[in-house]
């Protein structure tokens, strides 16, 4: 009975052919066929596997290529892969890393293992490309003479950089006269390409030097050697750096490269067909090809869609060449989407032939589902406007929640570009249907945002009236918009800024710095409310003193001036539903990017940052915006099909189906490198259409049930028809698609003046879902659950405080210190002091004088510290030691530790570093940092070690004091009890103030009505 009730619970997942042999088999009491009783023996297990997968994770023989389609469940494979590993005592976790191309497929790889190991992911390598590579550059660039603490620059970052320095590279034709920026963005993807192809300076110059007519090509590759110096004076590196660095120091460092070597005895490469030439050289790296290396890479050839020129098969077919003797397993049994889907996917893609790894390698790639079967899975709708497109999506996501029990969240519109979006996200808001926009890049050009960027941009250019015309419009200062359009017609009418203008009524109004020259306008004042006087009164005094703190204070300090003195920080804390929910966490997100670039800034001014934001603007470079954690709560999901790849939706829609649109036209580069120094295999037929045709294979093969492929004839204003995109052609079949009558609006459908009318949103959230707690969030909710609240659900933005910086320095140059230390004993007190100087952080201080004073206090501390604790003799585990260890099924405690020593008898020492003032030797004896510190280290997927032998130092620099305590097997017991409490009062979203002497002292003290 045991084993058919077990059959039943895993029949949706098994061949339905499959599972009825096998139930025939136990009824009969018949010998199972092979394929029967491997099925029945893998149910068995705790996750469900099938044949190909189960020897995916088995084989542990050498090199492993696994060709894994969509929805086949290649995160599983890999994630039971590592389970394997570790539970046969193949490898340590921290001896396995695992690589992939971006990193929401990092976060999801971690999650998934987070909940397949029983002592979390702490200790292994689970992380993008770039990541893997700053990681080991910051512990090793040095050998290579380069400095491990340079700055890692964004794009945007990386243009405002070589336009800084353009007039120190020798350009001619790349820096034409009448605009000497034209190719800034060409050269950094010249030079970028430059480096993905794993091609230094020197061996492009080489090449460059036998080619004939050279003299653009000359200029290109001395122009790529000089940036490459100006980078390292500076100090800075891109993206495209950190993979170029790591190869060169393991090329040019074999004995760290055999570290390495020894210390990965597993790597896995997930969405290697994405990978590009410098990647795959690093891949080679670690895992020689002729040392029959564990290396396992999983790819897909259909769903590349980030390959330079569409090299989609390229490093797949090398791979099989370099590594021969390679195992290749496909994974073909799609647990996602139902058949009638695939082979609608299916017929797309085969139109890509002969540049897929089925006709390279001979092998069959058609999915097989073990989904239940939809006839009409797959439908295709055509519209004569874009206006009826939009409001039939909006109208069928309707239908679906209202006739098909599905929810909004169940339904996704993937769009090709963000702007396509537009028109459905106005239908949806027409209708009332919740939705969020999930596409990267929107933080700043979300309204709230938008609006402090307005004020920066104000700050930085008094003259610019649009910007302060938004400000001026903002919810907050409850202006009446009368008024304000009354002072625009007034500056329009004196020729002058709309602050001058400003300025001039409030001169009159006043009385005070009334200018000579104002007389004239005087009979031009415009005529407005007492109400508005007042405000702007208000408002013009609160500019001025910011414009007077211009030259002493950070854009961040500013802006939080003016959050604070607008009231606009108080609305952000009291939100009255999700939208303004969402609104306070885009702010604070915008606060920690400039924080972020304040820190990265020797001179950290408001123009600096203003620059920035202009250019990433610019250029379309943003962080997401709040509502890209997928999924927050009840709403349609919108997002471009690029950012849908890893992700399912049991109903997909894609629209603006025609062509220009999707496919896209294709847009060469400004400066292309030579296609004579290439070494991808570049496809045979046009790499521009196979790419968006691989792009469209995702976006159908997101959908788990339903597919709706819409078009229009027109777009916009313009009058002329577009042609269906080709893709739905391929995918549906021409006669299909030839006898698709357009879908015409009925007269119930057509939009009238009253559609305009919005109906009010419904947004219903999740509770909150917290996994992971640091010390940080349990001692802020135990000293006061609502300033908990402020600080991690609403995520208030706080002034930037000197304490906070002071510490983080501190802390930072104790990390380098003992870094360097660690490789080379003879590091002393100068290397520590020459650290303070390059590593000191500006930011929060009051004054200048008081910033050079802590600066001084700085100093004088390490100094004390240096000599009163510091020893030649200390044998260093692990710094700045990051861990996440389980406390339940549903509970993951996270933080890091300062440093970790080995003693003597077998002992650690765990230590932490205080800036601050030592408090008594009571609270000390019962300090809940010292317990987490404790769990941490005696965690078996940590040090493992018994409690009594983990000693817990406090490092007070101030007072020049060193204590040292111990734990109990007990006290790690309360401590675990008190986080699982702690963490279900959060999830029951339990938030009272906790009021005390600690208010006075409060971040959050002027938006809290606790606070009197």
């Amino acid at each position: 009975m045991e084993i058919l009730i077990l059959l039943n619970f895993q029949a949706l997942r098994m061949d339905q052919i499959h599972f009825e042999s096998t139930i025939t088999c136990l009824i009969a009491c018949v010998p199972f066929p092979d394929k029967c009783y491997n099925m029945l023996s893998m149910a068995t297990d705790e996750i469900f596997l099938n044949i190909s997968q189960k020897q995916s994770i088995e084989y542990i023989k050498g090199p492993l290529l696994i060709v894994a389609g969509a929805g086949t469940g290649k995160t599983t494979t890999l994630v039971e892969k590592i389970k394997h590993i570790v539970k046969e005592d193949f490898a340590r976790t921290d001896e396995i890393a695992c690589l992939t191309f971006t990193e929401k497929a990092a976060y999801e790889m971690e999650e998934r293992v987070d909940r397949a190991m029983p002592y979390g992911y702490f200790q292994m390598w689970i992380s993008t490309f770039h990541a893997f590579a700053d990681e080991i550059l910051r512990n090793d660039i040095h050998q290579i003479g380069l400095n491990p603490s340079y700055n890692l620059m964004t794009q945007a970052q990386s243009q405002l950089f070589l336009k800084q320095h353009l007039f120190e590279i020798k350009l001619k034709h790349f820096r034409p006269i009448s605009n000497p920026n034209k190719f800034i963005g060409g050269l950094l993807q010249h030079f970028s390409r430059l480096q993905d192809e794993d091609i230094p300076p020197i061996e492009y110059a080489k090449w460059v030097k036998q080619q004939p007519n050279n003299n653009e090509l000359f200029e290109l590759s001395n122009a790529y050697s000089t940036y490459q110096k100006l980078k390292i004076k500076n100090d800075v590196m891109d993206f495209g750096d950190l993979i170029y660095y790591l190869n060169e120091l393991f090329r040019k460092r074999p004995k760290v490269l055999k570290s390495y070597q020894y210390k990965f005895k597993y790597l896995m490469v997930d969405e290697f067909q994405d990978t590009n030439i410098a990647q795959y050289e690093l891949i080679k790296l670690l895992c020689p090809p002729k040392s029959n290396p564990n290396l396992t890479v999983v790819g897909d050839d259909s769903q590349a869609i980030y390959k330079f020129r569409g090299a989609s098969i390229s490093n797949i077919l090398t791979f099989m060449d370099d590594y021969k003797k390679a195992k290749q397993i496909s994974l073909q049994d799609n647990y996602r989407s139902n058949q009638t889907l695939l082979d609608h996917a299916y017929a797309l893609i085969q139109n890509n032939n002969p540049d897929t790894l089925e006709s390279k390698l001979g092998i069959s790639k058609e999915l097989k589902s073990h989904s239940k079967n939809i006839l009409n899975a797959v439908n295709f709708e055509l519209f004569n406007t874009s206006d009826d497109e939009s409001d039939w999506i909006a109208d069928k996501i309707l239908e679906l929640k209202t006739k098909n029990d599905y929810e909004f969240k169940d339904c996704a519109v993937l769009v090709r570009a963000n702007n396509h979006s537009e028109l459905i996200i106005s239908a949806l808001k027409r209708k009332g249907i919740p939705y969020q926009f999930l596409g990267p890049g929107t933080l700043f050009k979300q309204p709230e945002v938008k609006d402090l960027i307005a004020y920066l941009q104000f700050l930085s250019d008094f003259d610019d009236s649009i910007a302060l015309y938004r400000v001026l419009s903002m919810k907050i200062f409850a202006l009446g918009q009368e008024d304000v359009f009354r002072f625009i017609t007034f500056a329009k009418k004196i020729s002058q800024p709309l602050f001058l203008a400003l300025e001039i009524f409030q001169s009159f109004q006043t009385g005070q710095s009334r200018r000579t020259d104002f007389e004239i306008y005087k009979e031009h004042l415009p005529m407005i409310t007492t109400d508005s006087k007042e405000k702007l009164t208000s408002i013009i005094s609160m500019i001025k003193n910011h414009i007077d703190s211009i030259n002493k204070d950070t854009a961040g300090e500013i802006l939080f001036k003016f959050l604070e003195e607008s009231n606009y920080l108080s609305k952000l804390s009291n939100p009255e539903n999700e939208t303004e929910q969402k609104q306070t966490l885009n702010v604070t997100k915008f606060f920690n990017r400039i924080k972020e670039i304040e820190n990265e800034q020797e001179n950290p001014s408001i123009f600096t940052v203003n620059d920035y934001i202009k250019m990433s603007l610019e250029l379309g470079e943003s962080p997401s915006a709040s509502d890209t954690d997928l999924v927050s709560g009840n709403a349609v999901n919108i997002l471009t099909v690029h950012g849908s790849k890893g992700l399912e939706f049991p109903v997909v829609f894609l629209s603006n189906l025609i062509n220009g649109r999707f496919p896209t036209h294709g847009r060469p580069e400004q400066v292309p490198i030579p296609e004579g120094i290439i070494k991808e295999q570049l496809p045979e037929g046009d790499y521009h259409i196979q790419e968006e045709r691989r792009l469209f294979y995702v976006g159908i093969t997101r959908a788990k049930d339903l597919v709706y492929l819409t078009s229009a004839r027109s777009y916009g204003r313009g009058v002329r028809k577009h042609k269906i995109s080709p893709f739905v052609i391929e995918a549906m079949g021409q006669d299909f698609v030839d006898k698709k009558p357009i879908i015409k609006p009925t007269d119930k459908q057509q939009l009238s003046i009253f559609d305009f009318k919005k109906t009010p949103e419904t947004f219903i959230s999740n509770p909150i879902e917290l996994k992971n707690i640091s010390y940080s969030q349990i001692e802020a909710y135990e000293r006061c659950p609502l300033q908990y609240k402020y600080q991690y659900i609403l995520k208030i933005p706080t002034a930037p405080g000197s304490a906070a910086s002071f510490g983080s320095t501190i802390h930072a140059i104790l990390q380098k210190f003992y870094r360097g230390f660690a490789k080379d004993n003879t590091w002393g007190l100068s290397h520590l002091i020459n650290l303070l100087e390059s590593s000191w952080v500006p930011i929060g201080y009051n004054s200048k004088a008081h910033q050079l004073r802590m600066k001084k206090e700085a100093k004088e501390m390490l100094e004390n510290y240096y000599n009163s604790f510091h020893s030649p003799e200390i044998e260093i585990i692990d710094l700045e030691k990051l861990f996440k260890i389980r406390i339940n099924s549903s509970i993951f405690l996270t933080g890091k530790i300062d440093r970790v020593d080995k003693k003597s008898d077998g002992k650690i020492e765990v230590i932490d570093y205080k800036t601050g003032k030592r408090p008594d030797d009571k609270k000390l004896a019962k300090n809940m940092q010292l317990t987490i510190y404790a769990t941490a280290a005696s965690n078996p997927g940590m040090y493992n070690k018994p409690v009594e032998k983990i000693d817990l130092t406090f490092y007070y620099l101030q007072a020049r004091e060193k204590v040292t305590f111990n734990r109990t097997v007990n006290d790690l017991k309360v401590i675990k009890d008190n986080i699982e409490s702690v963490v279900g009062k959060i999830r029951n979203q339990d938030f009272p103030p906790n009021v005390g002497r600690h208010c006075n002292y409060c971040s959050f003290r002027m938006i809290c009505d606790a606070w009197k």
